[in-house]
């Protein structure tokens, strides 16, 4: 095996031998004719990615390496472009001496240093939280909220057109429940986040875990020569009061780069629903007033050394402890067919909550040359923990509100989920004149242990239950290889195609059952890209992607937790993965205008459904695949900047939808889906210390997978304010102004109509204090996670 890496590196080394470099070389001066130290010099490729840069000597001398092709040279410093020009190098190149005026930042092409707002790239849209009004000020979730594209509406994040998708932090996936995902993103300020992508086709590199794409979010990270921190507190008023303070604090010297952040807090939440099930001789109405609080803590910490020249190593830490309690009273109210009361079912519920997770990478980065061309391993230890625990009670009751003899329950669910997670990765990029190779491998070892315990609490004496007490234990293996290749055809043609191959073992073990279940697949995931740019202001693309979204760990679980004589949830160890398979034609005017037709099928579409019997009026909660499904839709945005005072995003989406049932508990149906929506930031003075944001989205009547969705609308407005040399922002931001996020949704479950009707106390005011202090004129040093999927199918 040291063989066949030795014999493999020598390899690449000898690969690079062979390409022939030209030197270019230059001295950069200001107005004043003074050499200009520390500014950079970058070398960029057609495709305006990095190839190669430098920074000017204490006489303004730079030089740089290059082969033989076109590129585009940009001279900056500390995040202000002073020119960009392009160049053919076929020779060796002497620019002379280039003089700059350090006082003019022109629009020009971009670096990680300085981004516009919004940026539209060959997979994936950016959107640079830092440069946002509304995001300003929130957590994670509100900097969602104000990202194109992105809808984030009842604890579910989706892209618009897309559905649901999963979300990675820096690179890496976080498939917790979705509340747990949530209470997580609120627990990261939005001042800790530098930009948060839209990738609707991931390239081979990634997982192929996700529906039709996924987000990133990228945190900041430390900075060349320099250090900064940023001090900050939030208050926000819905029915009743949140608030959190955090800190970040990044510094990069010489070798050695460290970050550190933490935010503390407190959410609460007053939610509402109104449920109907409409059986064949009666309509049962369910109110719940809910009343939640969540303890927010979460941790970061990073640190890089880099230890030669062509060897940077680093550990990232990640940590979130959360403690969630919420109470409720739900009531029941049954209606005979005449509309007259026959009776009641009263319930109290209390229930306590401790989502916990330490994530840890080792990641070390080997350059092979100054052209790119590296190896990255990751190593990766993942642990996740949940305490749940929920105690119930209630009664029958009559219509005139006396006691039904015999039909008093209580009991007490608690459960303890724990998850540890390994993986270790390896990614080769060689970015070539002909062609950019990448290739790697990853594997993972995930298990995961629950320990459901039931008390029957009827006589106040918990009594265990041993017929729905269980212990189940899961354990996943995957072992993933990739390629990637992009090439240049021609000016006008761009090419890359990928293929990313994943074997997957599993095993499951109910304890109580004393059932094994086991599966073992393989799975092929080819993506393809084709671009053509007929000019600086037209471009088409065609893109194709597989995709697989592996069952949720608790969902395969079989435990069976009741909540009432009338409605129990239970998983299911049978469920399958399901394959998605997308295609989309693009088409993009001048950077700004972006049209797409697309189409996504799903194989064995799973999700969890209300099962109602209607027979006993019982309601069973289960994930199926119970669907084959596919869509077909069309997307446009457009992003309005002509002004230096206004930038605009506004943009719509159309689709129709086809579920085609597999099980007679749910009928085949389809329709149509739309959505309008327009972003919005303000620049009120010259002086740029006042913004203004207002964001707004409209929900069209539509059907959504099997559920009819009523209109619904969204608005967000938000004002910046800047003082103390533009160091301290105050953000006051007003969220669902119009209270309308209460859709009623409507769906039929083994032929029987539900609807319901659910508001998430989302209308709120929010007045954030956002200080910053030490040298900001730094650049970021970006790196990843190795084991992202796992991490996001935790529960």
């Amino acid at each position: 095996m040291n063989r066949i890496i030795l014999v493999s590196v020598l390899f690449l080394f000898q690969i690079n031998a062979f390409a022939q470099q030209f030197s270019v070389k230059g001295k950069i001066i200001n107005q004043n004719k003074t050499p200009l130290e520390f500014a950079t010099a970058t070398l960029l490729n057609p495709d305006k990615t990095l190839y190669q840069q430098a920074s000017t000597d204490s006489l303004g001398n730079f030089a740089l390496k290059a082969e033989k092709g076109n590129y585009l040279l940009l001279i900056e410093q500390f995040g202000t472009e002073f020119s960009n020009q392009s160049i053919h190098i076929h020779q060796d190149i002497d620019l002379g001496t280039l003089e700059v005026k350090e006082q003019i930042q022109l629009d020009g092409v971009t670096l990680k240093s300085r981004k516009k707002l919004v940026e539209q790239k060959v997979d994936r849209l950016v959107f640079n939280v830092e440069n946002s009004v509304v995001a300003t000020g929130g957590t994670a979730l509100d900097a969602l909220k104000s990202t194109p594209t992105v809808r984030v509406q009842n604890e579910t994040i989706s892209i618009v057109g897309k559905g649901e998708v999963l979300v990675m932090i820096d690179d890496r996936l976080n498939k917790m429940t979705q509340e747990d995902l949530v209470a997580f993103l609120r627990s990261i300020p939005a001042d800790n986040i530098k930009s948060i992508e839209v990738i609707t086709t991931p390239p081979a590199k990634y997982e192929a875990e996700g529906n039709s794409g996924l987000i990133n979010i990228k945190l900041k990270t430390a900075k060349a020569n320099s250090w900064t921190a940023n001090l900050g507190a939030a208050y926000a008023q819905r029915s009743y009061e949140s608030g959190n303070i955090n800190g970040l604090f990044i510094y990069n010297y010489n070798k050695l780069s460290l970050q550190a952040s933490i935010n503390k807090g407190t959410e609460q939440f007053r939610t509402t629903s109104d449920n109907r099930i409409y059986y064949p001789n009666e309509v049962w109405k369910q109110d719940i007033a809910n009343k939640s609080k969540t303890d927010l803590l979460s941790l970061g910490f990073g640190a890089d050394y880099k230890r030669t020249e062509n060897w940077t190593s680093g550990v990232k830490y990640l940590g979130s402890f959360n403690n969630r309690t919420s109470a409720n009273n739900p009531l029941t109210t049954r209606y005979n067919a005449a509309g007259e009361i026959n009776s009641y079912v009263f319930s109290n519920v209390n229930a306590q909550n401790k989502p916990q997770m330490n994530s840890v990478n080792w990641n070390n980065v080997f350059n092979l040359n100054k052209e790119g061309k590296n190896i990255t391993v990751d190593l990766d230890y993942f642990n996740y923990q949940k305490d749940d625990s929920r105690a119930f009670s209630g009664n029958e009751v009559d219509n005139q509100k006396e006691n039904i003899l015999g039909t008093y329950f209580a009991a007490i669910n608690s459960n303890l989920n724990r998850l540890k997670n390994y993986s270790a990765k390896m990614d080769v990029s060689l970015p070539y004149s002909w062609a950019n190779i990448s290739f790697g491998g990853k594997g993972f070892y995930t298990n995961t242990k629950n320990n459901l315990t039931v008390f029957d609490n009827e006589t106040g004496t918990p009594i265990l239950n041993t017929n729905y007490s269980n212990i189940f234990t899961y354990k996943e293996y995957n072992e993933a290889i990739y390629f990637s290749a992009n090439k240049k055809l021609s000016e006008k043609w761009e090419t890359q195609i990928g293929l990313r191959t994943e074997a997957t073992q599993t095993e499951g073990y109910s304890e109580n059952l004393d059932q094994t279940h086991k599966n073992n697949y393989i799975k092929l995931f080819p993506t393809a890209y084709v671009t053509y740019n007929a000019n600086d202001s037209n471009s088409y693309s065609i893109d194709y992607s597989r995709r697989i979204r592996r069952p949720d760990f608790d969902y395969l679980n079989p435990f069976v937790i009741r909540t009432s004589p009338f409605y129990y949830s239970e998983g299911n160890p049978f469920l399958k993965p399901s394959i998605i398979d997308n295609l989309q034609f693009s088409y993009i005017r001048n950077q700004k205008w972006v049209n797409n037709v697309y189409f996504s099928q799903v194989s064995d579409f799973g999700q969890e459904l209300a099962i109602i019997d209607p027979e006993t009026n019982i309601t069973k909660s289960t994930p199926i695949n119970y669907a084959d499904t596919y869509q077909i839709g069309v997307s446009t945005y457009y992003n309005f900047n002509k002004y230096p005072w206004l930038n605009s995003f506004m943009g719509f989406n159309l689709n129709y939808q086809n579920v085609k049932s597999r099980t007679n508990l749910i009928a085949s149906v389809d329709g149509y889906n739309g959505y309008i929506y327009t972003n919005n930031d303000f620049t009120v003075n010259q002086s740029k210390t006042l913004f203004l944001g207002l964001n707004y989205g409209l929900q069209l009547p539509g059907r959504y997978q099997v559920f009819n969705i009523s209109t619904l609308n969204i608005l967000d407005v938000s004002v910046k304010f800047l003082a103390l040399k533009k160091n301290l922002s105050i953000t006051l931001t007003g969220e669902d102004v119009l209270n309308a996020q209460k859709p009623l949704i409507s769906y039929y479950s083994n032929g029987i109509k539900n609807t319901m009707k659910n508001y998430g106390d989302s209308r709120a005011f929010r007045i954030a204090l956002s200080y910053k202090f030490g040298n900001q004129s730094v650049k970021s040093n970006e790196r990843n996670f190795g084991n992202e999927e796992e991490r996001n199918r935790a529960n």
